[in-house]
This record gives structure tokens, C-alpha cells and sequence, in this order.
């Protein structure tokens, strides 16, 4: 409960300030008055919240979100990540098989039931009255070691300017302005190793406006095994549901006129894609006043190639979660459709190879695929060439088996991925921002290159070990070249190219766009609300939100 502000003087005259309460339906008022000392002249001044009501709903990434079995009455938890350590611990050691009849997209479902950090960093509690709990705002169903801070700063962050000025009323310095004051006429371009296109600084005028709505974060956590376009459908019914919440449950109201409300979406990696889905294709739109991407992988990255090819172990422990070996990682991968509408597209590098094999054509020369701008045909759903995506042989060995395995990837592909991939050709909302990374060796390109690894004679085949990103390759009279698959280590956030934001970067629909030094995984990482004059990306996501709700009318 709030404690009201001591008494203290206005022209002589006793004046106590009270601090507004929430009951658990969200109703606003001001018990404290009721204790008040009746005295000569005595006053007492209510404090007045916002009361009206714009939600902000985060998505996370590829494998950010919590998953478990539906086959039970008891679910058992699959994918929980309430800590780094704990997901090392329980999938490091697992096998491909072991993998795969785990993450299943068929058999597995979102877990709301992850760790929820519980610090608030904001004056007044957001847990539970002032607006529903984390819980039933869905923040146990993504990864708490991966975005519980982030979403407890982000929450505090969109309240702190209105807070501060009540909490602060009756000090002698009056507003003292919360962590949203610090943005006004600052130039993010002056951040290190920010360059910004498009959008203006924010003005004193747009945060006052801001503060005349409540911002309740919620999360959609979804399947990150499942096709994109099921989860996009998810969405559209998430956003309904919020709405439903604040319209005619959770007693603030909307911010909107009837019939006319919105949300605003903020993303993370493939969530990106998820609302591009549901937003141009899936008919939200007009439900969304808003979307900030943050290192959106819009037309694929190569690193999606890298990874089931040879798997992770390349990045370290989080490559021993994914999967260190293509053993590890390929079968999980080539059943599940999200994973691989990360691929390159056909407009990636405006259709230009993006894939060298060195010296692998007959007469010597380098092949670079694709050729002709169909990466599905030449690379995805090659059945034969060492270097295709799928080997669906991987760890089966039965011939029905094997036949199968390559029948389920190809239809697959054919329905699911590549419809996907297209359906989303530069449709974007009309109200976007983006932030991406810039200073990241990435993969731009892949190159399996020639390597003079060699084996000694007569070795038995079981102790020819190679390097995970290398290749035997079988060559004529029982001889054998060694590739190696070598990045580019081209500009990026270490995972997504700058090259595949070549095209929202030139949409007339996006509004202004940040390159800065994030990384992939880390884009949203923040410690505290100081934190974010720290945090380039932090501060254009905030600043965004604050130039959508302009054309919003004040209550």
C-alpha cells in the first residue's frame, strides 16, 4: 500500500498529499483520506494516476519461449529456461534421437509456469492491482534468464515519468522527472557506434502526453518449434484478449474510442516475423498502433544454414543448449518449421550467392548457389549434393526410414516454409521502428573452403575425427578432400547480417531505424533503469513508444 505524502504548507494552510491505491480489479482511489485529522483549514490534495489504458506486448525469439508436453494431465516441462545453468544441466548431454522425440512441434505446448523476476522499478507496484499480475500478463512463459530483467526494467521504464511526479508532488522541488526526462532533446546518433535514420528527438510536449496513458506490458510467448504462421494466428487472439482485459474487465479502459482499440507490439529476433504475420497477413493491423523490431531476421541469415549443417559448438555454452553437432541439431531442426523459415530467402543479397563451395564444380571451379535465385530448390531441397541442408540420414540408417525422413522435411519445405518466407515479402506494418546490430562479425556469406587436413594411411574409419565445421568429402580412387565452412564475418549483431535488413531499411513504411552495437542474444539486456542510458536500443524502443501515442487523444 502506498504511504501519503506528510503534511506540508501551501499559504499557511495544512495541505497532506495521498498517493492513489488499485483493488485487485484495478479500481483507482484514495483510502488514505479517510484517516485524515479534521482541522481549521485543512486540505487534502488527490494525487490523480493516468487511467486509461495503451498495452504493450513483448515477443521473444527463436527458442526464447517455455515449453512442455501436452501429453498428460501432469505436463512435464521440456524447455524451461528459469536459469542458464539449468538449461545447460538438462540438454548439453542429450543426443540427436533424444532431441528430437523431445522438440516436437507436435507434442509440445507453452509453459506459463517459468521463474517471473519480481523487482519493480517503479515507485508503485505494477504486480497484481494497478494492473494484473506478471503471471496472468503472460511473463512465465519466456526464458527468465533471458529476458526477466529486461521485462521488469522495460515494465518499470513506461511507468517511471508519471510515478515519479506524483511521488515527488509535495517535495520542495516539485517534479523531479523519471527515467523518460533524460530522452528529451537527446540525439541517439551521439550514442557510440549509433548511426539513426529517420525520427526526430523526443520534445518535452510528446513525454507529457505519454504520461496521460498506463502502459501494462503483457508477453505472448508462443511454439518456436510450430510454424510461424500457427503462432501469428496466436497472436491475433492474444491481442484480442488484451483488449477484452482493459475494455470491459480490468477497469482503466481503453485509450481508444470503441471499436477502435490498439496495442502496441515490441519484438526480439523471430517474434519479428510472428508480427509481421499477424499484423499484414493475418489481418491485425488495425489492432496494432505500433512495432518496434529488434534484430529481425527479415530476409534470413546464413548463420540458419551454418548451424543445421554443422550445428553450435561454435558459440560456446549456449551452442552445447542448441545442439554442438549437426548429429545434435539437424533432426530437430529439419521437423520443425519456425527454425527453418529463418533460412535465407530468395531476396536475400538481392537473390546474389550467398553459399561458396570451393572447387566444387567438375572442371575445378567454385560453385555459388544459388544460381538463380531459388535457394529452395538448389540448397533446401537438394537430395543429393554433400552440402544440401538435410542429410536425412543424419542419425537413421534404415532405408524406410531415411525415405521417410526426407518425404516429411520435403513437405515441409514445400507447405509450410517456403509459403511462409514468400507470404511476407516486404509487407511490414505501417507504423514500424527498427533497431539491429552493425558491429558483429556475422555470417553475411558461407564458404566451404578446401582445407590440406589430411589422415594418415590404413586409419580405421572410426577414428578419423574431424572438427565439427569440417567436412570428409569422398573423392575417386578411395581419396577424400577436407572442407572447412568459414563465415565471412561480415557486419551484424553475430547471428542476423546487416545484409538481410536491406529491405525494411528502404520500406517507406518503417519510421526510423537504429544500427548500434547489440548482439543477437543480448539486444534487450539491461540492468536497471540508470541502465538505460547505457542501452542505445533500450532508448529507441522507449522513444518509439513514446512518438506512436502521439496521435492518440488525451483522455
Amino acid at each position: 500500500m502506498a504511504e501519503d505524502k506528510p503534511a506540508v504548507t501551501d499559504d499557511g494552510q495544512p495541505v497532506t498529499c495521498i498517493l492513489p491505491e488499485w483493488d485487485r480489479h484495478g479500481q483507482v482511489n484514495w483510502n488514505g483520506i479517510q484517516h485524515q485529522k479534521k482541522s481549521l483549514n485543512a486540505r487534502a490534495v488527490l494525487l490523480q494516476p493516468p487511467l486509461k489504458v495503451i498495452p504493450v506486448i513483448f515477443l521473444p525469439g527463436v527458442m526464447g519461449t517455455n515449453l512442455m508436453s501436452d501429453q498428460s494431465e501432469q505436463p512435464q516441462a521440456i524447455w524451461r529456461g528459469d536459469s542458464m545453468g539449468g538449461v545447460y544441466w538438462d540438454w548439453a548431454s542429450k543426443n540427436g534421437d533424444n532431441r528430437r522425440k523431445l522438440l516436437n512441434p507436435d507434442t509440445t505446448i507453452v509453459d506459463n509456469r517459468g521463474a517471473i523476476d519480481e523487482t519493480l522499478f517503479s515507485p508503485l507496484s505494477d504486480d497484481g492491482k494497478l494492473f494484473p499480475t506478471r503471471r496472468e500478463r503472460g511473463w512465465g512463459e519466456v526464458l527468465s534468464f533471458s529476458y526477466g530483467k529486461f521485462l521488469s526494467v522495460f515494465q518499470g521504464a513506461l511507468l517511471d515519468d508519471w510515478q515519479q511526479d506524483l511521488v515527488n508532488y509535495a517535495t520542495p522541488a516539485g517534479k523531479k522527472g523519471g527515467v523518460l526526462s533524460q530522452l528529451v532533446g537527446a540525439h541517439l546518433s551521439e550514442d557510440k557506434g549509433a548511426q539513426i535514420t529517420g525520427g526526430s528527438v523526443m520534445t518535452r510536449q510528446e513525454l507529457d502526453h505519454f504520461q496521460n496513458f498506463l502502459f501494462p506490458l503483457h508477453v505472448y510467448g508462443y511454439n518456436w518449434l510450430q510454424d510461424n504462421k500457427t503462432s501469428a494466428g496466436g497472436l491475433v487472439a492474444c491481442i484480442d484478449k488484451v483488449i477484452d482485459l482493459y475494455t470491459h474487465q480490468h477497469c482503466h479502459g481503453m485509450a481508444f474510442p470503441a471499436g477502435q482499440e490498439k496495442v502496441i507490439i515490441v519484438t526480439h529476433s523471430m517474434g519479428g516475423l510472428v508480427a509481421r504475420y499477424a499484423s499484414q497477413i493475418s489481418g491485425a493491423q488495425d489492432k496494432i498502433l505500433g512495432i518496434v523490431h529488434g534484430v529481425i531476421p527479415d530476409l534470413g541469415s546464413p548463420a540458419a544454414y551454418r548451424r543445421m549443417k554443422v550445428g553450435a559448438k561454435q558459440e560456446g555454452m549456449a551452442g552445447a543448449v542448441l545442439g554442438n553437432t549437426a548429429q545434435e541439431l539437424m533432426p530437430v531442426l529439419a521437423r520443425a518449421p519456425a527454425p527453418l523459415q529463418l533460412l535465407p530467402s530468395a531476396k536475400y543479397l538481392g537473390g546474389a550467392p550467398w553459399l561458396t563451395v570451393e572447387g566444387g564444380n567438375e572442371d575445378g571451379s567454385d560453385v555459388r548457389l544459388p544460381k538463380t535465385q531459388d535457394p529452395f530448390g538448389e540448397i533446401y531441397l537438394n537430395e543429393t549434393l554433400w552440402y544440401r541442408l538435410y542429410e536425412a540420414d543424419i542419425i537413421d540408417k534404415d532405408a524406410a526410414v531415411i525415405e521417410s525422413n526426407w518425404e516429411e522435411y520435403n513437405d515441409l519445405i514445400d507447405k509450410k516454409v517456403q509459403p511462409f518466407i514468400e507470404e511476407l515479402d516486404n509487407t511490414y506494418h505501417p507504423n514500424t521502428y527498427v533497431f539491429y546490430g552493425h558491429t558483429k562479425p556475422s555470417d553475411g556469406t558461407l564458404k566451404w573452403k578446401k582445407t590440406s587436413h589430411t589422415f594418415p594411411k590404413n586409419l580405421h574409419p572410426g577414428d578419423r575425427k574431424l572438427p565439427n565445421n569440417y567436412r570428409e568429402v569422398p573423392l575417386p580412387f578411395n581419396k577424400s578432400q577436407i572442407y572447412q565452412v568459414v563465415s565471412s564475418s561480415t557486419e551484424g549483431d553475430g547471428t542476423v547480417p546487416v545484409e538481410s535488413l536491406s529491405a525494411i531499411r528502404r520500406s517507406s513504411s518503417i519510421k526510423s531505424v537504429l544500427a548500434t552495437d547489440v548482439d543477437h542474444q543480448g539486444a534487450y539486456d539491461v540492468k536497471s533503469l540508470k541502465d538505460i542510458r547505457n542501452r542505445p536500443a533500450l532508448k529507441f524502443t522507449l522513444r518509439a513508444i513514446v512518438k506512436m501515442v502521439q496521435e492518440v487523444p488525451a483522455p
